[in-house]
Parts: structure tokens; C-alpha cells; sequence
């Protein structure tokens, strides 16, 4: 018989961990806003164990739920009991005494540990589809846990964070772009040996090319809007530019022949890094739109010389020597390539290429 008189109850099972109890439960999305009613965030950071809600997090997690409807998935939250509460187990067995209820007391203040942008989405979206309601996620409860103590959780799992791979997300993703890049990377074996589909970053050991990030974000400049609507019909357009890409980079013949390593041609040239990928996507946006021959001017990038000791690059995606990747290296990269492959500029790029030039002169 619980001892506390009024309060809230759960199903729960009861587990240890460095001598501690805590309590694993099964809570309805419609009881998260009644149980978590309290915003820590309007405390002091002194007087808190959890960041700040970041409210632009809100919208993206609330419509990653609403948009996979029957297949989202959502770890734990995790959250501590600052109060009375109690458990009642089933029995005396061993096992039974795991098996129970959690009771909390009314007066018992929770604090979401980890999990709070979780549990703000959900009550985003929950106002556009109630039907989620008595669908359910797991808790697990930390009980009696000091200001200090909850601090301590909130650091301790937070300590090791392990972002996700960008090439592995978009390898697992459903996007429309990452189903396209997915698709035009599987569908080619010279691309699936030039690809690595779960590294963003190759070291020079690496027999791969590129990354799945990089094609990605190529195709995407190459393309521009991919929908879900559209991305079907773009699959051959992208397929048909960057295997006549292919064809015209020996170099990366070479790695798909197992005649050269990734590693040993990212050592030596350019034209093996992301930043190169997405000026050659720039390229063919261009080339798709006003060369109606353009897998003949593609023929033209035999003759570059990707080198990184090639002074072309310099201030472009080589800096001191070392490779830069952001969108303006790119761009610059484009330019160059354009230059290099006698075809015109547009105002933009001229515009971006006197700048650069005056950048060098007063330096």
C-alpha cells in the first residue's frame, strides 16, 4: 500500500545502476505536458541542470514526427524525481520485486534531464494530430535528486556525445536528395567503388574516392530543388552528368580500376575532395542549362591540371596548402575550372573573380 496519498502512478519496471535505483515507464504523449509542467529554462543557470530550450529545434523534430507518422521513432527521455515517491512492486519473487508501480507525489516537482526538444515536439505535434496521444514513449526516472546530483546526470550523459556520420545519415536518410544520391551511387559500380557511404572524412589509408556527403551536396548544386515530387526524374540526369564526369577524370578511373588509392590521389590532386565535387556540381548546373553539347566540353577536364601544387587553386580551395571546403571555395573552384575550360562567365562570377584578384594584389 503506497504511502503517499494523492499523487501520479506509472507502470514501471525498477533497475540499478552505481547503487542507485531508477524506474523505466511507459508514459502516454498526451500525460508529457500534465507530468513536465514545470519550464526549468526560466531559472538561472545556477539554479538549473539543463540548457536552455532552443525553440528553433522545436519545428524540424515536431514535423520529422507528423511526416513519418507510422514509422518515426523516438529514444528514452530521461528525467529526475525532485520529491516523494514510491515504488510498488508485484511480488516477492525476485523478478516480481523489479515488476510495479511508480507512484510520485503530487507535490514532487520532475525535471526532464535529457529530452526536453523531444518533449517539445511532441506537444507541437500533438496540436496538429491528437491522434497521437495514446501512443506511448519510455521515461526512466531518477528518484530524489538533489539541484547538484541533477547536474552531474544532465554533464555525465552528455559527456561522450556521438554525432552521427553526415554520410551515414544521409546513406540511412529518406530525403528526397539522399534517395536520389543513394540511388545514382548504387546504381553505377565505378561509383560504389568511388564512394564511401559511411565517412565524411577519408584519411589517406582510405581506397575511396570521395563521400556520400560530397555527392550529395554536388547533386544538389548540379540540380538544385529536389522534391519528393521530382527527384525520380532527376535520377538520370544526375546519373548521365557525373559518369561523363567520370569518364574524363582519369585519375579517378584509376581508383576504380584498383590502380590508385583515394588516399594517394587526394595526396597529389584536387579533384578528390568534396570542395571539387560541389564546384563540379556548379559546373553542371550551367552546362545542363545553356550547353546543349556540353558532354563534349566535359571532355575538356582531361586537360586541367588538378594538381594542389597548381598555383590555379591557390586562394581558392587551397589555402597555405591545405584544402578548403566551404560554399566560396567552391564557387571559386567553379570559376577556375570555367576559366581553365574556355567557357564564359557570367557577371556574378566575373564580379567574384575581380574580387579575388584584388584580394591577391593586396596581400
Amino acid at each position: 500500500m503506497s504511502q503517499i496519498a494523492s499523487g501520479m502512478s506509472f507502470p514501471a519496471i525498477k533497475g540499478q545502476q552505481a547503487n542507485d535505483e531508477y524506474y523505466i515507464v511507459m508514459c502516454p504523449l498526451k500525460r508529457l505536458k500534465k507530468i513536465f509542467s514545470f519550464d526549468e529554462g526560466q531559472l538561472p543557470v545556477d539554479k538549473r541542470a539543463q540548457r536552455i530550450i532552443n525553440e528553433e529545434r522545436i519545428p524540424d523534430i515536431a514535423n520529422y514526427i507528423l511526416g513519418n507518422r507510422d514509422d518515426y521513432v523516438f529514444s528514452a527521455l530521461t528525467a529526475c524525481i525532485d520529491g516523494e515517491s514510491e515504488f510498488l512492486a508485484i511480488g516477492e519473487a525476485k523478478h516480481e520485486q523489479k515488476i510495479g508501480t511508480l507512484v510520485i507525489d503530487e507535490d514532487a516537482e520532475l525535471y526532464i534531464t535529457d529530452g526536453q526538444h523531444r518533449n517539445g515536439a511532441i506537444q507541437e505535434a500533438l496540436t496538429q494530430d491528437p491522434t497521437l496521444g495514446d501512443e506511448t514513449i519510455s521515461i526512466v526516472f531518477f528518484a530524489s535528486k538533489s539541484l547538484e546530483e541533477r547536474q552531474k546526470i544532465f554533464k555525465d550523459l552528455n559527456l561522450y556525445p556521438v554525432k552521427t556520420d553526415s554520410s551515414l545519415s544521409i546513406t540511412y536518410g529518406d530525403s528526397p536528395d539522399a534517395k536520389l544520391s543513394k540511388t545514382i551511387i548504387f546504381e553505377s559500380e565505378q561509383f560504389r567503388k568511388l564512394v564511401h557511404m559511411e565517412k565524411s572524412n577519408l584519411g589517406p589509408r582510405s581506397k575511396k574516392l570521395v563521400s556520400h556527403s560530397a555527392v550529395n551536396t554536388a547533386t544538389k548544386a548540379l540540380l538544385g530543388n529536389i522534391t519528393e515530387a521530382n527527384y525520380q526524374e532527376l535520377i538520370p540526369i544526375a546519373s548521365e552528368y557525373w559518369h561523363e564526369v567520370l569518364v574524363n577524370m582519369p585519375s579517378w578511373i584509376l581508383v576504380c580500376n584498383d590502380e590508385a588509392s583515394g588516399g594517394e590521389i587526394r595526396e597529389e590532386s584536387i579533384n578528390a575532395y568534396s570542395v571539387t565535387f560541389h564546384a563540379l556540381g556548379l559546373l553542371g548546373c550551367w552546362l545542363l542549362r545553356h550547353d546543349k553539347k556540353w558532354k563534349q566540353t566535359l571532355k575538356r577536364l582531361k586537360k586541367v591540371d588538378w594538381s594542389r601544387s597548381n598555383s590555379d587553386w591557390a586562394g581558392r580551395c587551397v589555402v597555405n596548402g591545405s584544402m578548403y571546403n566551404n560554399t566560396k571555395a567552391a564557387k571559386l573552384t567553379c570559376i577556375k575550372i570555367k576559366q581553365l575550360m574556355s567557357i564564359e562567365l557570367s557577371e556574378i562570377e566575373l564580379l567574384a573573380e575581380q574580387a579575388l584578384q584584388k584580394e591577391v594584389t593586396q596581400q
